[in-house]
């Protein structure tokens, strides 16, 4: 269990790291998609960092991508060693993930994007929208992840015995 927090602790240490530096490193399309719809409009006419930039972007998503599933493997990985059934692997993993998405929702989301408005500084037009200020932004998309957890954790750890036996 201590591997599962500590890859947990790990993987959102990476995320804040990613969170704050890619927005200068994103193309603005891709990186807007994942705020509310005025805020997408505001900064429509943004131009896109140089291309150096973006490449770079690009190599810090993958990094993180594959950190994050490291950090599935490694649970896997641990649980397995440790004797782990199905329903503990089961918790293992729905811990991780409802433990990340709790740590997106309470710090990307509510402090560095609402309270903060961190990435108002690298896209200033969006300075006046009214969706900066809106706790409920992403609660649809969220509540659906938190919904589908449970779900995917338990094919997880179907794959993770089918695949260590």
């Amino acid at each position: 269990m201590i591997t599962t927090l500590a890859v947990l602790a790990y993987v959102c240490a990476l995320s804040l790291f990613f969170v704050i530096v890619i927005p200068p490193l994103a193309p603005t399309k891709l990186f807007m998609r994942f705020l509310p719809q005025d805020i997408r409009d505001a900064a429509k006419d943004h131009p896109d960092p140089p291309r150096e930039r973006r490449i770079l972007g690009y190599l810090l998503t993958a990094v993180v991508a594959i950190a994050y599933v490291g950090g599935i493997v490694l649970i896997g990985a641990d649980a397995l060693r440790h004797g782990c059934g199905f329903w503990r692997i089961f918790g293992r993993y729905l811990l991780f993930m409802v433990g990340y998405k709790v740590f997106d929702i309470l710090v990307q989301d509510q402090y560095i994007v609402i309270k903060k408005k961190y990435f108002v500084r690298f896209f200033p037009e969006t300075k006046d929208c009214k969706s900066w200020d809106d706790r409920s932004f992403n609660r649809s998309n969220q509540l659906k992840r938190l919904i589908a957890f449970p779900f995917v954790c338990a094919l997880l750890a179907g794959i993770t015995l089918w695949v260590g036996r």
